[in-house]
């Protein structure tokens, strides 16, 4: 019996550490408490992080610091949350918005205008144009401008600082969906604007895309904190599309017939497009109407465009 009680003894414990050992009661529990707290911790780590780059930022956007905040966005905003993140790039907008006017006056010397026809190229970044100046005060200017979040441009003969709003697209991961869309509309803009010197510099049919893209931005988002310059931008839009502008105008001022190019491009805008958009209604309206009287500007034309799209 002795030798038996032994025996199984062996063969339990041998059972026991092939099947590992076993759990101790209330361990399984005590482990994922643990398991908890840590997360927890972890989580509220994060969250006071977030805060301090977050706070970190504040001082440099209400002290008018653009290339501190820049710089600062630039290395640090992945760390804070989105409503976080979208505050502090709406918040360096209002600054660029704001600083824009007095940037706008240190450009505007005759002696700053004539020293920029020698060194001024299309879509060169401030930093490159400085780089290209043996100027010590133009140089010092461009780059000062460049870090401070603009760029140049230029139109009738004289060259502007303007917001660059392709250099927001690197927010874009961090920030509410609504911002990310504005970005990728200010951005366009930015890129191509679409007029100069009261003509149209992009094609009609981009003109009625960019249109469109707005439109469903305001119809997406209606209450987004941008949705008021979006409707300002789509209205600019919406008059392009159906006016022209002085030097681009839809009707040809000779003959009053519509533009060839524009017809082809609204054309295939709706044949693209099966969306009910109020904009695609107006559009397709007016394009049934050109082709019911040969394209021309006559009085149906005219009295269709004061009604379904007044001009401001």
């Amino acid at each position: 019996m002795k030798k038996h009680a032994v025996l199984s003894a062996a063969i339990a414990l041998l059972i026991g550490l092939q099947a590992g050992a076993a759990v101790p009661a209330g361990a399984e529990g005590s482990g994922s408490s643990r398991t908890g707290t840590s997360g927890a911790a972890a989580s509220a780590k994060t969250a006071s992080h977030a805060e301090a780059v977050y706070k970190g930022a504040l001082p440099l956007l209400s002290s008018g610091n653009l290339p501190g905040a820049v710089a600062y966005m630039k290395t640090k905003l992945y760390a804070v949350t989105p409503y976080q993140a979208t505050v502090l790039t709406l918040k360096l907008e209002n600054l660029h918005k704001a600083l824009l006017p007095s940037w706008e006056k240190k450009f505007s010397s005759s002696e700053v205008q004539r020293k920029l026809l020698t060194v001024y190229r299309g879509g060169v970044s401030m930093e490159k144009l400085a780089e290209s100046t043996d100027n010590a005060a133009l140089r010092a200017l461009l780059q000062n401008a460049g870090e401070s979040g603009y760029k140049l441009d230029t139109a009738e003969g004289s060259f502007y600082p303007v917001i660059d709003y392709a250099a927001y697209r690197k927010y874009k991961p961090y920030v509410t969906e609504d911002i990310s869309s504005y970005i990728s509309i200010m951005a366009a803009e930015s890129d191509l604007p679409s007029s100069k010197d009261n003509g149209l510099i992009i094609a009609w049919g981009e003109v009625a895309d960019r249109a469109l893209t707005q439109e469903q931005f305001i119809q997406t988002y209606p209450t987004s904190n941008r949705v008021q310059a979006v409707k300002k931008l789509y209205n600019q839009y919406a008059v392009n599309t159906f006016y022209g502008q002085n030097n681009t105008p839809l009707f040809h001022y000779d003959n009053l017939e519509m533009d060839l190019e524009a017809q082809k491009a609204y054309t295939s805008i709706l044949a693209k497009n099966s969306s009910t958009s109020a904009f695609l209604q107006k559009l397709d309206g007016f394009m049934k109407l050109m082709k019911s009287n040969g394209y021309l500007l006559d009085d149906a034309a005219e009295q269709y465009l004061k009604t379904e799209v007044p001009q401001p």
